[in-house]
């Protein structure tokens, strides 16, 4: 069965990409910049459909591993896949089948088409090439428009060493099992737009848990969606919540839209932040609270105005037992030590570019004790071109633990 009716107004709809090591698109294959499944995301959930927070509900989760084959698919479409319930699938083939002969792959792949078939989900296969090749294939094979993205955007921005740190403010601990991460929140977690091509905060993270933290099969699903706010992902727990309620960890964060809300003030706010605490802590799941970054004085009246509610968010974080990623601390401190590496780090007024989703994703690994100080850790995104800023009044945490695991 073809991928059909994609874009039509139903919502919630899911697509999973899955293969093995060209699929999974990990930091050492591609550093800063988005895989396939990444590429198509930013299309489907924002360039096409993006009038309404309905339409942004197209999620795209990516469950490909280095080294699986087909068959590995096939013997884990449970768990790869069919959970999930997506309306499409995506497979595609790299280096692992291509060790296959032709007709055990050909076999392969027939069967898993009938397994699709028989969930209701769409599905295609293609040999992958790069990230936007195949991107452009696949958005090109169900009808969509082609990613904004180019070639030549690939070389804006380039990694450079980096040792800033930052205060560890509680313990994510890991489990033995594969984990699910669940980030929820707004335009920021969303990731679209002014990422350009790049690795949003939740894309980032999901390379670090599977290489640095040597976790390939852990599963980051980001059902953050732009304009979103406390209440309105209240209203809309049967689509952004329910479905990954079993989420061993979910990442929060509200406040930038909250705050434009003349009905919401920031004890509303918080009240909202302890639900949606309980939530979590009800389905047995560990929670990261995020507060949000500073805006530039061009954002107008809400970077006075967001104040109460990133204390908000602390005082959830303190209250609810949840691990704080105080970035606007952070956001802050930089800001005023050094104004130009804060504006080098945003994409706009109010929303960070790929220099700061990397440095958000850094703050998160601090403040969650998840510290190992590999390729990802021992580097931030820098524009090319541009010299890479001396990060000043970095927090300095020699005492930051090692990896911390669930018994």
């Amino acid at each position: 069965m073809k991928i059909t009716n994609i874009f039509t107004s139903d919502i919630g709809k899911r697509w999973i990409f899955t293969g093995g090591e060209a699929a999974a698109g990990g930091f050492s294959r591609l550093g800063c910049f988005r895989g396939c499944a990444g590429l198509v995301e930013e299309v489907i959930r924002w360039d096409m459909l993006k009038e309404t927070l309905a339409e942004r509900e197209r999620f795209v989760f990516n469950t490909a591993r280095p080294g699986l084959t087909v068959w590995d698919v096939l013997a884990e479409f449970e768990e790869r896949v069919s959970r999930y319930r997506p309306s499409a699938l995506v497979y595609l083939s790299g280096e692992e089948d291509g060790a296959l002969d032709a007709g055990t792959f050909a076999d392969g792949l027939r069967r898993l088409e009938r397994r699709a078939e028989e969930i209701g989900a769409g599905f295609l296969w293609l040999p992958a090439q790069d990230p936007l090749t195949d991107a452009n294939a696949v958005l090109g094979a169900v009808g969509g428009r082609p990613s904004l993205v180019t070639a030549e955007d690939r070389k804006r921005y380039r990694l450079v060493p980096e040792e800033e740190t930052f205060p560890q403010t509680g313990v994510l601990r890991l489990k033995d099992a594969p984990m699910r991460w669940l980030f929820i929140g707004d335009s920021i977690t969303h990731g679209a737009l002014h990422t350009r091509g790049f690795d949003s905060m939740a894309q980032l993270w999901e390379k670090y848990v599977r290489e640095d933290l040597g976790r390939p099969d852990d599963t980051v699903i980001n059902t953050g969606v732009s304009g979103a706010t406390a209440k309105e992902f209240l209203e809309r727990l049967d689509i952004r919540y329910t479905p990954y309620a079993d989420a061993d960890a979910v990442v929060a964060m509200f406040g930038t839209n909250d705050c434009c809300f003349p009905d919401t003030d920031a004890a509303i706010f918080l009240e909202r932040m302890c639900r949606i605490a309980d939530l979590v802590h009800t389905n047995g799941g560990q929670l990261v609270i995020r507060t949000p970054q500073p805006v530039k004085p061009e954002a107008g009246p809400r970077a006075e105005a967001m104040l109460p509610f990133v204390e908000a968010a602390r005082q959830a974080a303190d209250r609810c037992g949840a691990v704080l990623v105080d970035h606007f601390r952070n956001f802050d401190a930089l800001r005023r030590a050094d104004p130009a590496a804060f504006d080098a780090c945003m994409g706009d007024a109010v929303h960070p570019g790929p220099r700061g989703h990397y440095r958000m994703f850094r703050e998160m690994a601090y403040a969650a004790g998840l510290c190992v100080r590999g390729p990802m850790l021992g580097q931030s995104c820098a524009a090319a071109g541009d010299g890479a800023f001396p990060t000043k009044g970095g927090y300095e945490n020699p005492a930051v633990k090692n990896v911390q695991k669930q018994d």
